[in-house]
């Protein structure tokens, strides 16, 4: 799709600004207004997140050629991700999810779940897959010999780690350029900064579940 108001590095870079600004509210002095600031957000959200939503549901149902083309545009896939719009799929259609019979999708207790998500056989090194379930976004990475789950978010942003690049065990942030050590989900540059980790199993067929709600 064609530029409006910004080009797509301006977009990046503004969005990237955005969340820094964000992040900077966990600084203020004052308690009350950091509350008020975060509540002020909240509502944002979901006055976004309710428009956004039916505006996709209605785009999927009456212009389904549509998606290809919104998920090729950078400032519309980044919007969209943000409020997990693109969560039905995985990356390249190797991971499916079925519903269970009954559950309509709308599972509102939060139990320990071991969820199958693909065959190991079926995963290229160094690739990046989008996996939601339970409201967790997450990513599915084969690297250095080893698979791993990791929250599909940098750091306390919002912010997602699609296409990011994955090399000797490490996934690099598309938007800082911080990378993170997939084993155990750890910055490179701060360890005391982490991505949540999510445990697997590899069964001797090759099936990778994985673990939520743990």
């Amino acid at each position: 799709m064609d530029s409006i108001f910004l080009s797509d590095t301006e977009y990046e870079q503004l969005a990237s600004q955005t969340e820094d600004l964000i992040a900077q509210v966990d600084d203020l002095p004052y308690p009350k207004a950091k509350e008020d600031f975060q509540e002020l957000l909240q509502n944002f959200d979901m006055l976004h997140r309710e428009a956004l939503t039916r505006l996709f549901k209605e785009i999927i149902i009456n212009y389904p050629d549509l998606q290809t083309k919104m998920k090729s545009d950078k400032a519309v896939n980044l919007l969209f991700s943000l409020y997990d719009l693109f969560h039905t799929e995985i990356q390249n259609g190797i991971l499916a999810q079925e519903i269970l019979a009954g559950n309509n999708g709308n599972r509102s207790d939060k139990f320990p779940l071991w969820l199958p998500i693909g065959k190991l056989q079926v995963l290229k090194e160094n690739i990046a897959y989008r996996f939601s379930e339970e409201g967790e976004n997450i990513l599915i990475c084969k690297t250095e010999g080893g698979v791993y789950a990791v929250k599909n978010c940098c750091g306390s942003t919002a912010l997602p780690l699609d296409g990011a690049v994955i090399e000797k065990g490490f996934l690099m942030c598309p938007w800082h350029g911080c990378k993170y050590r997939l084993s155990d989900g750890i910055m490179e540059a701060n360890p005391l900064q982490k991505l949540k980790s999510y445990p697997l199993t590899i069964s001797d067929g090759g099936e990778i579940r994985i673990g939520l709600n743990m």
